[in-house]
């Protein structure tokens, strides 16, 4: 993760047991925990996937991301389940949505391709987008839980960057999270899914991701 122009806040650590189901993934071959991530910061395939010879030669191959739901079994009550293999890291608090689209990730439309390993890289920026991770400012908050009319439970994202700016020599203004509230928990289970787009059977490997928060920049202010 780049550190210049950029001071990072941590806060809330905890690790959970969990089970995990998916109905409309691709066949995958494995579930490769990923740690946690900005929205904002550059993704790339970790070392290795490039010389391990999963596909075909040259074989159309892409990478998606998918953000699985976290409805519990009962919808009338509230069970936000956390649905990744990998616990959480950083936070404690999540959402209770439906699944997102698989978002196809590769630049312009042209495939991605199989090196002559059969393996695969791709790297690409992290979108700072709400349906990766549902807190944003200013018209879209959701981090927080509205109980009823007169309750509401309070949350902020568990990580945050925050962009710097260096008005002269001496003076460095960095911006902060501007409805900062206790307790910073908030988190969002992402997947970014690389497998053999044309095959009958798409497979390859899940990578899952815990959105702890966003690269904040001052051009996000309205």
């Amino acid at each position: 993760m780049r550190k210049a122009l950029y001071i990072i806040v941590l806060l809330a650590m905890l690790a959970i047991p969990f089970t995990s189901a998916f109905a409309d993934e691709p066949q995958t071959v494995e579930q490769i925990p990923d740690g946690w991530w900005l929205l904002g910061e550059l993704w790339t395939t970790p070392a290795g996937l490039a010389a391990t010879p999963l596909w075909s030669p040259f074989e159309p191959v892409d990478a998606y991301m998918y953000r699985p739901s976290t409805l519990g079994p009962d919808p009338n009550v509230y069970d936000a389940v956390w649905p990744l293999t990998q616990a959480p890291i950083l936070g404690t608090w999540w959402m209770e949505m439906g699944a997102s689209e698989q978002r196809r990730m590769s630049y312009a439309e042209d495939y991605f391709f199989a090196n002559a390993f059969g393996g695969y890289y791709a790297e690409f920026m992290l979108p700072r987008d709400e349906v990766w991770f549902p807190c944003s400012f200013p018209l879209k908050w959701k981090c927080n839980y509205v109980i009823d009319p007169f309750t509401i439970e309070y949350h902020s994202p568990a990580a945050m960057a925050y962009e710097c700016q260096n008005l002269d020599p001496f003076t460095t203004v960095c911006l902060d999270w501007p409805w900062a509230v206790a307790p910073y928990d908030t988190i969002s289970p992402v997947t970014i899914d690389v497998f053999n787009t044309n095959a009958p059977f798409p497979w390859g490997v899940q990578y899952e991701l815990e959105i702890a928060g966003m690269f904040w920049k001052f051009s996000d202010i309205p």
